[in-house]
């Protein structure tokens, strides 16, 4: 066996335990919530019900847009943002037939192809169905994190460990193991830049590691415009920071320099989906809140800023969905927990202990990052941060910087990954940008942190929310009629997550150990500190 084969061969040893660990931790939290708990997850169950027409569950209304399919699909969100409610309402849904218009016809609203391929896995059992689909989701998720750790430089390997070790849980591993198309959105958004790095840093596309991390990106690129149109926007912005960090190697290569343009088609497809789908939600420029907006509205965003992007990472502080007496009234259950950031359908209370230390984590990591710097690099960070702020603009100026729920955390999760991986890029020849002892500190505080997610998210379903959520041995008003107990689905859930930042950990503090001479920095963006 030759050194590159021997080399492959370690890293693939090396990354069998967090890739099987993540498939727990995902199967974890698939059990963690029930059939409709996920955003807008009626909507999806639904679409994906009749995405391929008229069947024995979905019968197709003349009317446009409207479906009828078993009452358990389309009502299945019965508990959403009640907070303080379990998810016992499920036990009262039947099969029936019943109609609906929340489905994903008759207007752009979502790409097909999410919908049609889940829909493979559709049978007479709606509980079975779902759990079927969303460990889909997972294994999807958890191969192509696999083929990335195996095939990315050591550079990217590096960082990208580290921002999924601390941006992973709570919202990432909740939607990955949903059924939401933004599954599929996140996995793919997250990592393309990893792919697309490794082959613009090849020295000719032609060789093995560039092959197959073009056919990562590809993979990833087509997962996630296959389930939002907007995640062109992350491919795009992540193309272009890429591009950028990559420069001194595509410097009088005019084949690669053309590839890396692909970046523009993305553009242009986000642009498509996304103006037809501001359309269909009717987001057209109302007056606005003198109350709410005052002094000015881009200033009062731009100062709560840092509370929405806490949000995405699992804080809980709502600004821009704020409680009025209007919300009290005539949203139920919003009256107490309010409108959250959390995961579910935005009423899942994460608890203090869980955010603070994930965003400790990340901000730790970020720190370490960017001492080592460089033009290009800060350059690739200004992009991808003004792509997030000015994306977020536009998306409250539609509604007149009114408090909107509809702007959720989920749709810029994969972007601020993105944004983090590239912060912890150190090109600098260090073994690692962590060492052992700092590795084994954000292993033990993400356990905590992971666990607190998981516990409190189960106990939202199975309780409701003003039960506490370190009291889960009391017999649960929600859980599912087969399978393992809430509480041992926890303990997995604990024992995997565990597993999952000690596999990590231990790529990102030897990510480059062994490898091929060919897979080290190369020597310009080693000088460049880029």
């Amino acid at each position: 066996m030759n050194r590159r084969s021997s080399g492959l061969a370690r890293r693939w040893r090396i990354i069998a335990l967090p890739t099987v660990a993540f498939l727990f931790l995902g199967w974890a939290w698939a059990f963690a919530s029930p059939v409709g708990s996920a955003a807008d997850e009626s909507f999806h169950l639904t679409s994906i019900w009749c995405a391929w027409g008229d069947s024995d569950s979905c019968v197709i209304s003349d009317i446009p847009g409207v479906v009828s399919v078993p009452d358990r699909v389309a009502n299945a969100s019965c508990m959403a943002q009640l907070g303080n409610d379990s998810a016992a309402c499920v036990y009262s849904l039947t099969m029936d037939l019943v109609e609906t218009n929340e489905v994903n016809r008759g207007e752009i609203k979502y790409p097909p192809i999410y919908y049609g391929i889940m829909r493979a896995f559709v049978g007479p059992d709606v509980s079975t169905s779902v759990l079927m689909m969303r460990f889909v989701n997972v294994a999807i998720a958890a191969a192509l994190i696999a083929f990335a750790l195996v095939v990315a430089r050591p550079v990217a390997r590096r960082a990208m460990t580290l921002a999924l070790m601390v941006c992973m849980v709570p919202t990432g591993i909740f939607f990955i193991a949903s059924v939401n198309p933004s599954a599929w959105a996140i996995t793919g958004g997250m990592l393309f830049w990893a792919f697309l790095y490794t082959l613009l840093s090849e020295p000719t596309i032609r060789t093995r590691r560039a092959i197959a991390a073009g056919v990562g990106a590809a993979a990833c690129a087509i997962l996630a415009l296959s389930a939002r149109g907007d995640s062109a926007i992350v491919l795009s912005a992540s193309a272009v920071a890429v591009i950028l960090l990559a420069w001194p190697r595509l410097r009088g290569r005019v084949r690669l320099l053309w590839l890396s343009l692909l970046a523009i088609p993305f553009i242009a497809i986000a642009a498509v989906f996304n103006v037809g789908r501001y359309a269909s939600l009717g987001l057209v420029f109302p007056p606005g809140n003198p109350d709410m907006d005052q002094p000015n509205s881009v200033v009062k965003m731009l100062v709560e800023l840092p509370t929405f992007l806490a949000g995405i990472l699992g804080g809980q502080v709502s600004v821009w969905a704020q409680r009025s007496s209007s919300n009290d009234s005539q949203i139920p259950g919003f009256s107490w927990p309010g409108y959250s950031f959390g995961v579910g359908s935005l009423d899942v209370q994460n608890p203090e202990i869980s955010s603070l230390l994930v965003l400790a984590c990340v901000g730790g990591v970020v720190f370490l990052g960017l001492r080592s710097h460089g033009l290009r690099k800060i350059v690739a960070l200004g992009l991808l941060s003004a792509t997030l702020v000015g994306e977020l603009l536009v998306m409250r100026g539609l509604v007149a910087f009114q408090p909107i729920q509809s702007l959720q955390p989920r749709y810029y999760f994969a972007l601020v990954v993105v944004i983090v991986s590239v912060a912890a890029i150190a090109f600098p020849r260090r073994p690692s940008l962590v060492n052992r002892g700092q590795a084994a500190l954000l292993v033990v505080v993400l356990v905590v942190a992971d666990t607190a997610a998981l516990m409190a998210t189960v106990a939202r379903y199975t309780y409701g929310q003003a039960h506490s959520w370190t009291g889960l041995v009391d017999a649960p008003n929600w859980w599912w009629s087969s399978g393992p107990s809430h509480v041992i689905t926890i303990a997995i859930g604990v024992l995997a997550s565990a597993a999952w930042l000690v596999g990590m950990a231990r790529i990102a503090v030897h990510a480059g150990s062994g490898a091929p001479r060919g897979d080290r920095a190369p020597r310009a963006l080693a000088s460049d500190h880029a």
